[in-house]
């Protein structure tokens, strides 16, 4: 795997409240909203900052499996 495509992720900044979102990376790759609910009001910018991240996690690795 080629883990200089990793670096692209870095391009999001600051997620605030690390356990929301983690919860959104979960959720995302889970494709399911399991922990959407729980996450308080003032915490959902950084759940979907964790969303985010997971998309492009997922990018990343589709990215390498078309390559074999």
């Amino acid at each position: 795997m080629d883990y200089s495509k990793v670096k692209e992720v870095n391009g999001i900044e600051h997620v605030g409240d690390v356990p929301s979102a983690k919860k959104g990376i979960i959720d995302f790759l889970s494709g399911e909203d399991r922990y959407k609910d729980s996450i308080p009001q003032d915490r959902l910018n950084s759940y979907k900052k964790g969303r985010e991240i997971a998309v492009e996690i997922e990018n990343i690795l589709n990215g390498d499996q078309r390559a074999y």
